[in-house]
């Protein structure tokens, strides 16, 4: 048996050498570094650099760099609730887009006479937030207002603010950030079964609208160079920045770059709305949570849905994750989206959520966005998110051990059986090699069908330019979500 040389065959000193070598210290599975990334405006009070990634692991750190009851600091607590212990959190806080207007909205007071004439409670939800306090007979439509007004003030985490009107019995509420994200966060008075406004008190509640100017993903995706995160959460779902971030993934994804990962958008509407959205996106890296008349705002679901979803994948990337939504406030009973409109918008690239009676909601099926081919041939190859979260976690595993294992050898192509204690990297040794790896997907129920890999995979050595080429065929294992069970029924003897 051959061994290296610790010492040059020139140097004739006497003296010991003792190497140390780590790359094979670890065996078996590893895992695979995953990182959710946040990208979200801050406030002005927020001592945080626009496009410069940050980790942010506490609150009270999160609140200082983003200001309190902005759009960021929003997604941060989303993310971080739904988050295991040691996933990390990075944000990258953008610039809102040139004159972006914040949306408003005009929340008008009345009562049958000219005070209410009765006492009871004021409820009032803003983006699944509760706001409450008291009114008595003698108030009028315009001490409402400023009760109501004085109550949204004293509460800085929410995402708006709010001001009294000229006008008797209206409260403005504006988004504390501009652009159309703000349009996006809920108002309502009455969501549960027992709320109840006192009697001959009305309100009447326009959707927030009129935020306006999306900002420019350009210098986000600029700051990405180098970087990888494994779920990036967007707010900004309008084409343009879209269409940029679908455009940055499909290169990540390519053999020449590698630091892939899946985007995740939240969208509220309709089913025609939703429908409409999902008919212009196409991308196998992006997933789109779509609901439907719930309080928590979409880029907020967006959030819970991206740090529970890679809290999932780290643990098994195969198993379909089914966390309950930690802070989600889903629609009331009777508000929410079908199983005949679920099941269409799964078919067209949507994600739904499973509504729970409480309000609650939990990750049920989560699709991409893809449904065809370039030419718009109808294909489902990428359409499911755990296939895609399998084969990133198929490709580092592969790609890292060839880096950490098998670098500094020669190639041979023409030795079946070199001497011993060599470094050479032969047809045999890497056929060797991608067998070992892949028993053990197969032993962690990620992969299937040895044989049938062992059959189909060919390896081959390109001396003249010093490549080692393999192609395999995986069969990896999927998901479960239907059980389909026929009962012959027989009613006496047989």
């Amino acid at each position: 048996m051959s061994l290296p040389n610790l010492f040059s065959l020139g140097f004739l000193l006497p003296g010991v050498a003792a190497k140390i070598d780590f790359s094979r210290a670890i065996r078996g599975m590893r895992g695979m570094p995953r990182r959710v990334l946040l990208i979200a405006h801050k406030l002005a009070a927020g001592t945080a650099a626009t496009n410069s990634i940050l980790t942010v692991t506490t609150d009270s750190d999160a609140v200082t760099l983003f200001g309190e009851g902005s759009l960021m600091l929003i997604l941060w607590r989303a993310a971080k609730a739904n988050a295991d212990r040691g996933l990390p959190i990075d944000t990258i806080c953008i610039a809102e887009g040139t004159a972006a207007v914040k949306a408003s909205s005009t929340v008008v007071i009345a009562t049958a006479g000219a005070t209410l004439g009765t006492s009871g409670e004021f409820m009032f939800y803003i983006a699944s937030q509760r706001i409450s306090f008291g009114v008595i007979a003698s108030d009028t439509p315009t001490t409402i207002a400023a009760k109501l007004a004085a109550a949204i003030s004293a509460i800085p985490k929410l995402p708006v603010t709010a001001a009294t009107n000229a006008n008797p019995g209206e409260v403005v509420v504006t988004c504390k950030w501009g652009g159309p994200t703000g349009n996006d966060i809920s108002l309502v008075t009455q969501h549960y079964a027992d709320d109840y406004l006192p009697v001959g008190l009305t309100v009447t509640l326009p959707a927030m609208t009129a935020g306006a100017v999306a900002p420019d993903v350009t210098p986000v995706i600029q700051k990405m160079l180098g970087y990888r995160a494994t779920e990036i959460v967007n707010p900004f779902t309008d084409s343009a920045n879209m269409g940029l971030l679908e455009t940055e993934m499909a290169v990540r994804w390519l053999q020449n770059n590698m630091r892939d990962g899946a985007i995740v958008v939240g969208a509220r509407g309709t089913e025609s709305a939703l429908t409409t959205l999902l008919s212009t996106r196409n991308s196998p890296h992006v997933h789109t949570m779509t609901t439907c008349k719930d309080l928590t705002s979409p880029w907020e679901t967006a959030a819970m849905a991206g740090a529970a979803i890679e809290s999932s994948a780290a643990i098994d990337p195969a198993i379909p994750p089914t966390s309950l939504l930690v802070g989600y406030v889903g629609p009331k009973q009777g508000d929410d989206l079908t199983d005949d409109q679920k099941g269409n918008l799964l078919a067209l690239g949507g994600s739904p959520l499973q509504i729970d009676q409480d309000g609650t909601g939990r990750l049920w099926r989560m699709v991409t966005n893809y449904t065809q081919t370039a030419g718009g041939a109808p294909d489902r190859s990428m359409a499911n998110l755990m296939w895609i979260k399998t084969m990133s976690y198929y490709r580092w595993f592969r790609v890292t051990e060839f880096q950490t294992k098998y670098t500094g050898y020669k190639l041979a192509q023409y030795i079946t059986d070199p001497i011993p204690g060599q470094k050479i990297m032969t047809k045999e040794l890497g056929e060797e090699i991608m067998l070992g790896l892949y028993k053990l997907f197969c032993d962690a129920g990620l992969c299937q069908n040895m044989p049938y890999y062992q059959k189909t995979i060919v390896v081959e050595v390109d001396g003249p330019n010093e490549k080692l080429k393999i192609l395999d065929e995986p069969v990896i294992v999927t998901q479960h979500y239907q059980t389909e069970i026929t009962s012959n029924v027989i009613a006496g003897q047989v």
